[in-house]
């Protein structure tokens, strides 16, 4: 832009104008700040910004506040602003209040980073008083949050059930950062009723890592939405170990659903200082299979310094699930102690061994297999294990394993499919987060002479159903991104109830999330763990209701 006036006299004239506190003259030597090039704006800024004096910090608002287009950056002139106020705080409130300067988004936010807390009551009133201007509304709140003090926590609770969402979020977020009792306890209040501002709230509440927000998520590990239990398990994982010693807490609790959570997350964790617990759990003999499974699940995903020889007592366990969680723990954790355990028990025979050589087959525990496969009666309860139950695609990965470690007599033995007509088998979807729970459908249902299609992601499932329907689909409920409830609400865009039959396998006990299902089109609920009996007799069952 041309030069238009002389920079000499505007200079001279805006000392006169902050030496006299001149408001009107100022105002007139505003209206020509855009007259002046690059050079005369930087020396205008630099001589406000060596200057004392209310009218200082007028001056640069006002010119922050002009709709005209300057040289200099708006950001430059509002750090010069930020810098005066910090000085001067009380002058903020006057901005704050003036009449005459109605664009106060600007100061909303100043107010916020400089914590003025002299500033609250008057953020209130404009709330109070804005109806129709969102952007300055949320200014205030967010402000509100940002200076933290508790006082106006019931102002900001109004605000979580806005008609408007992003004033509900920066509400959220405003009660989130005050961090007391009762905003957390508000904010907790406000769950349950929409699935997207809960996640914000966890996710908030998470931020925090404070002993009363790690309180509170706990809590939630029992809510009675699986979308909550399953977020709030992702934030406690990624929290990590300051999270643990509220989850070793639970490990106390008669709540069967809790402990299984709670183990969950350890697992996730993966803190040796959650073993002890995790250990005395297990040595309590907890009655329920869930909570056992989930044990040595999750001492699984632990290197086990010493003590490990506990996982042992887990292939002894009277359900499979059990003990082939047991023999991956054994597996990530193996020593010359616990070979020697498993050794003895495979030379035992009976039963017992012939569980524990299964177990560590379907589990694919390698190390322990080729530990014990000089013995003559693991390779022959290891043939027939292969040859009767094992899914093909187990059988041919042993048989090139034996091969491979120079076994051939033994990869010899097992048997080679014949060639015939293949029977039309029934064709069953299993979705779950656990690989070690699809592994265990993988064998089942080829025992009980169906096949299968396994999905880790239920996302990709729901893909693939659209391509190729299955006779039937077991889903897990908890399930992170996309629990079985919404997996299922997706399925029934696809297909009706009698279309494809739904069975909801799961370690959850009775819940507004089995009312829920079941409202959403699950055919049936089957408890974890079960058998090959009760999973054959269930998918029988919903095929009759067809």
């Amino acid at each position: 832009m041309t030069q238009t006036i002389n920079i000499d006299d505007f200079l001279a004239e805006l000392r006169h104008v902050v030496a006299a506190n001149d408001v009107i003259k100022g105002t007139i030597l505003l209206n020509h700040f855009d007259q002046l090039d690059a050079k005369g704006e930087n020396q205008f800024l630099s001589f406000l910004g060596g200057a004392d004096g209310e009218m200082v910090i007028t001056l640069l608002a006002r010119l922050l506040v002009s709709d005209k287009q300057f040289a200099i950056p708006k950001a430059v002139i509002r750090n010069l602003l930020l810098a005066r106020v910090m000085k001067s705080p009380k002058e903020l409130l006057g901005l704050l209040t003036n009449e005459q300067i109605r664009q106060k988004q600007v100061f909303v936010e100043l107010a916020g980073e400089i914590q003025l807390d002299e500033a609250i009551p008057v953020l209130e009133q404009i709330l109070g008083s804005t109806t129709d201007d969102l952007a300055l509304m949320k200014a205030c709140l967010i402000a509100l949050g940002n200076i933290g003090m508790p006082d106006p926590i019931n102002t900001l609770s109004d605000f979580l059930y806005s008609g408007h969402r992003e004033l509900v979020i920066a509400a959220i977020n405003a009660l989130s950062n005050i961090d007391t009792p009762v905003s957390v306890r508000r904010l907790v209040e406000r769950m349950g009723t929409d699935s997207d501002l809960d996640i914000i709230i966890i996710d908030a509440l998470a931020n925090l890592q404070d002993a009363l927000a790690l309180d509170q998520l706990n809590k939630e590990l029992n809510s009675q939405h699986a979308y909550i239990r399953n977020h709030v398990k992702s934030r406690l994982a990624k929290i990590g170990a300051k999270a643990i010693p509220t989850l070793v807490g639970n490990l106390g609790s008669k709540d069967i659903d809790l402990l299984v959570h709670s183990l969950n997350v350890l697992g996730y964790i993966g803190d040796l200082s959650a073993v002890r617990a995790i250990r005395k759990l297990l040595h309590e003999e907890p009655a329920d299979a869930n909570v056992r499974f989930a044990a040595y699940e999750s001492l699984g995903m632990m290197p086990l310094a010493k003590g490990a020889y506990v996982l042992a007592e887990g292939l002894s366990d009277p359900v499979d699930q059990v003990r082939i969680a047991a023999a991956r723990a054994i597996e990530w954790n193996c020593d010359d102690i616990l070979v020697a355990g498993v050794r003895n028990l495979v030379v035992q025979g009976g039963k017992e061994a012939e569980h524990v050589v299964e177990a560590f087959l379907n589990s694919e525990s390698h190390k322990i297999v080729f530990s014990v496969i000089d013995l003559e009666i693991f390779q022959k309860l290891a043939v027939t294990f292969l040859n009767k139950k094992a899914h093909p695609d187990l059988k041919k990965r042993y048989e090139d394993l034996f091969r491979e470690k120079g076994y051939s007599e033994l990869a010899d033995k097992l048997l080679k499919k014949k060639i015939g007509k293949e029977e039309e088998k029934l064709l069953v979807f299993a979705v779950d987060d656990s690989r070690m729970i699809l592994s265990i459908y993988k064998n089942t249902l080829f025992q009980l002479g169906m096949d299968s299609q396994l999905f880790e992601f239920p996302a990709i499932a729901i893909e693939k159903a659209t391509v190729t329907k299955p006779d039937v689909l077991l889903t897990d409920l908890n399930m992170p991104e996309i629990t079985g409830i919404e997996l299922t609400r997706q399925m029934r865009a696809l297909y009706s109830p009698q279309e494809l039959p739904i069975v909801m396998v799961t370690t959850q006990s009775d819940s507004p999330d089995h009312k829920e299902a079941y409202e959403v089109g699950v055919n049936m609920i089957l408890a974890k763990p079960f058998t090959a009996d009760q999973l054959q007799a269930a998918i029988g069952e919903v095929l009759g209701k067809k």
